[in-house]
């Protein structure tokens, strides 16, 4: 066993400041020099090359060549290494930026000598490959337990700025015309002279087994300026635990792995170097994209050991309109032989290259803009200058030990006191001291925050986007205030249900509307109580008068759904309405299996002619006692346990759901007896290309005396009008989008979805669509479609199949839907066949 065990220190604030002043003294007599090396022939830049100075302060140059050397002590020399080349001495004097042009070698540097042919880097890596299994932590030790301190900062460094107020000028006429004065950069200077922009703490214990596997225990966290910190910022992947995965997460995109076994088809790899890292020698590999994409790839350097291939430290790096350097490093164990990761860094800050940066899989992606030539400043704009900085330190690192991980399935837990910690406790942590800007972070921006009601704004955008407006103690449900359908015309409603502030361990919900075209009123209410907070347990009670579209069916544990407007509800003309008093208990059996049991009275009401031969008895009305048992079963999911709930972080596929529900004739006045079995299961591919391939499979199984109310449709979305653009309407998602309204019913049915994206393909600037190729198939059958009486549908029992694709995003979220129905249910006209509608994502 390994325990390296950080000394704790209590620093008063008096002896920060002094250090603080110490430093900055000494910052001013710092040397700095900055250059840019090529090979001389070609002019192309050198990557990575060493940097040495002659008191032994080293660098490397970064991708494109560049670097920057900093020394407490006068530099007299720099020497250049850079393998394949001849090694350059070069005298400094009073100059502070140089061009180095290395000539080619045909010798390599530090004895790595080319015995074959092949590019000898190649050998490396594959030797890394098949040793990854001997050298990755969570495949090669039993356990491991170690202490976190992480830090993310959004600053620059206020000597680097020039304060002087600006001069702005205007084109006009081919003449500079003076437009205004600018002070923009004195007061930055100004600000980040006193503080961050922004500054947030985390510590944790990281615990891990073969067995269980890794989990994340948050001890403390603090946000600047945030009272009740966002739980969802610490589940922000901004670098992986080691870089030994198949694929590496970098700002939550991934990307290749360079020691990924498909990595050789993807990278270029060189070797730049042999050095020496505490105590043994290592192979420096530089690895670069084969191939130049739109989005900018990654590259960088590993650190690789001469004896065993472990990493020993590992740099990546994005270079674009925004450049991201990450850095790894690993020390070694001699008892487990085995490298462990101790600590990562990050860094964001404005590029110079136009390649555009997609982060977090594409969702944020920079994009390099075009600047306003009419507008000429006299100084450059120092905004430019702040910088992102994360850095996580481990510490107290146990290998090989028995450890107990409880509530194992949790892949991050909060504690529940982890936003109150005291500066005592923080200070027994912190890797490194806080410094005066980092303290005057936290009391400015707390104030700024407070001042603004910021915390207030913030929660306002995340209701919203869960569908609610939050008042004091109610949270007022969007989805009710506006709908449309064939039946009712415009439905206008109101609900609500009680938040956090009224109780967090009972809840009331209720919400009425009103149909314009059939003058009726709807309404619910309901409310429940909590039994466990780390189950998630509750028993609920609800009554319900409203309407229900005929042959729907609804998953008892899916999570609230909230949309700008539902797809296929406006061309919804076949309701049924239901008087319903049920009584449900949830709860969360383990964090990835939900669980819903469900007894419910309904009293059946068709708004059509309709009428069920019920073994000889015609009936139109009807009573139904329902239970049903529903289960949602997502195995590759990771959740978060916060104080405000648990959520789902990383969405795993495949994910389940079945539910079973049986009607009973007799009990609870019920009149009809039948059983119904449902299953789906969806499995989405998320490739490192920006494409992804989507499966969902749903099967229905009914048997009993059950009425079409309760039947199966397999989602129509075409109006059954004659011309196609009489029909041209919202696209849903999982719809059949020439399949007719009310065309089909069944008590089997099995559908099957698929869905290929591609990546967003470029026509303008900010015109960049996206291409979905779609393909649905159908079938079903009817026992004994005579006793449904009134109503005239077909089966599917010769398998109904589409195809077509969406063009999405193409103006403000909205873009084009193209269907053709092929097969056993071809249609004569060539037009009936053609589903033409308009898709919607929301973006931002």
């Amino acid at each position: 066993m390994h325990v390296y065990t950080k000394q704790l220190h209590h620093r008063s604030n008096h002896l920060i400041l002094i250090l603080f002043l110490f430093f900055s003294t000494i910052s001013i007599a710092q040397h700095s020099i900055s250059g840019i090396i090529k090979d001389v022939t070609t002019q192309d830049p050198l990557p990575f090359a060493s940097v040495i100075t002659d008191g032994n302060v080293g660098t490397v140059s970064d991708i494109d060549g560049k670097f920057e050397l900093t020394s407490r002590k006068p530099i007299q020399h720099i020497t250049i290494e850079y393998l394949g080349y001849l090694t350059q001495k070069i005298e400094v004097s009073e100059k502070t930026y140089f061009k180095v042009n290395l000539q080619e070698n045909t010798q390599s540097l530090n004895e790595v000598v080319v015995l074959a042919k092949e590019n000898p880097a190649l050998r490396i890596i594959r030797n890394t490959i098949a040793k990854k299994p001997e050298n990755n932590p969570e495949k090669a030790l039993n356990s491991f337990k170690f202490t976190s301190y992480s830090k993310l900062v959004v600053t620059a460094n206020p000597d680097s700025i020039e304060s002087s107020v600006d001069s702005v000028y205007t084109k006009k006429d081919g003449k500079l015309v003076f437009k205004r004065v600018d002070s923009t950069n004195y007061y930055l200077k100004k600000d980040l002279t006193r503080s961050h922009y922004y500054m947030a703490e985390k510590i944790s214990e990281d615990q891990f087994t073969r067995q269980k596997g890794r989990k994340e225990t948050v001890l403390a966290t603090r946000m600047a300026g945030l009272q009740n910190p966002i739980y969802e910022l610490l589940a922000i992947n901004f670098q992986d635990f080691s870089f030994y995965n198949k694929k590496y997460t970098l700002f939550g995109t991934d990307y290749v792995n360079p020691i990924a076994k498909s990595a050789l088809n993807t990278y270029k790899y060189k070797i730049l170097d042999t050095v020496n890292i505490k105590g043994q020698d290592a192979y420096m590999i530089y690895f670069k994209p084969k191939k130049k994409g739109e989005i900018a790839g990654l590259e960088g350097v590993l650190y690789l050991n001469m004896k065993n291939y472990a990493i020993q430290k590992a740099i990546a790096q994005l270079k674009g309109v925004v450049d991201i350097k990450a850095v790894q490093e690993f020390d070694f164990y001699e008892k487990e032989n085995i490298w462990f990761p101790i600590k990562k860094e990050i860094k964001m800050n404005r590029g110079k290259s136009e390649d555009n940066i997609a982060l977090f899989n594409g969702n944020v992606t920079f994009t390099n803009q075009r600047r306003d030539t009419t507008t000429v400043r006299k100084n450059k704009d120092q905004s430019e200058k702040v910088y992102l900085y994360a850095k996580a330190d481990n510490f107290d690192i146990t290998i090989n030990e028995p450890i107990d991980i409880k509530n194992s399935r949790i892949a991050i837990e909060i504690d529940e006191e982890a936003a109150e910690k005291d500066e005592e406790y923080w200070n027994r942590f912190r890797t490194d001291s806080i410094t005066k800007r980092g303290t005057e972070t936290y009391v400015k921006l707390d104030s700024i925050v407070k001042e603004e009601n910021i915390e207030k704004k913030i929660l306002l955008a995340r209701k919203l986007l869960q569908g609610y407006f939050p008042t004091k103690y109610v949270d007022l449900d969007l989805r009710q205030l506006l709908k449309y359908n064939q039946y009712e015309g415009f439905r206008v409603g109101i609900g609500g249900i009680t938040n956090t502030k009224f109780s967090r361990k009972f809840r009331l919900e209720g919400y009425t509307a009103y149909g314009f075209r059939d003058d009726k009123v709807k309404y619910s209410f309901g409310g429940g109580v909590r039994l466990n907070k780390t189950t998630n347990t509750w028993i609920n009670g609800s009554y319900t008068d409203d309407l229900q579209e005929t042959g729907s069916k609804a998953y008892l544990t899916d999570r609230r759904l909230f949309q700008l407007f539902e797809p296929r509800l406006i061309n919804i003309n076949l309701f049924h309405r239901h008087k319903t008093i049920r009584g449900n208990i949830e709860h969360q059996i383990t964090p990835k299996l939900k669980s819903v049991l469900d007894v419910a009275k309904s009293e059946i009401e068709p708004t059509y002619t309709y009428a069920y031969n019920n073994n000889g008895d015609l009936i139109s009305n009807y009573s139904l006692a329902l239970t049903t048992l529903s289960f949602q079963w997502n195995p590759f999911s990771e959740y978060m346990q916060t104080p405000d709930g648990r959520s789902e972080i990383k969405r795993g596929y495949p994910k389940f759901s079945a539910q079973l529900t049986q009607s009973f004739d007799g009990f609870l006045d019920g009149d009809l007896s039948f059983t119904k079995l449902d299953f789906r299961t969806n499995y989405t591919i998320n490739r490192i290309n920006k494409t992804s391939t989507e499966f969902l499979l749903e099967v229905g199984i009914a048997s009993g005396n059950i009425p079409l109310t309760h039947l199966y449709h397999a989602y129509p979305n075409n109006v059954n009008k004659d011309q196609i653009l009489q029909r041209f309407s919202v696209a849903g998602r999982t719809s059949f989008e020439t399949m007719y309204f009310n065309e089909f019913f069944s008590d089997r049915l099995a559908t099957f979805h698929i869905k290929h994206r591609f990546a967003p393909f470029k026509i303008t600037r900010k015109l960049r669509p996206e291409l979905v190729l779609i393909s649905r198939f159908a079938l079903g059958d009817m026992k004994a479609p005579q006793d449904h009486i009134g109503v005239t549908f077909n089966t599917l029992d010769k398998g109904y199949s589409e195809a077509g694709f969406e063009i999405n995003k193409l103006f403000a979220g909205f873009g084009l839907s193209f269907a053709y129905r092929y097969g056993a249910y071809h249609l004569p006209n060539l037009e009936d066949n053609i589903g033409l509608n308009f898709t919607y994502y929301f973006s931002f």
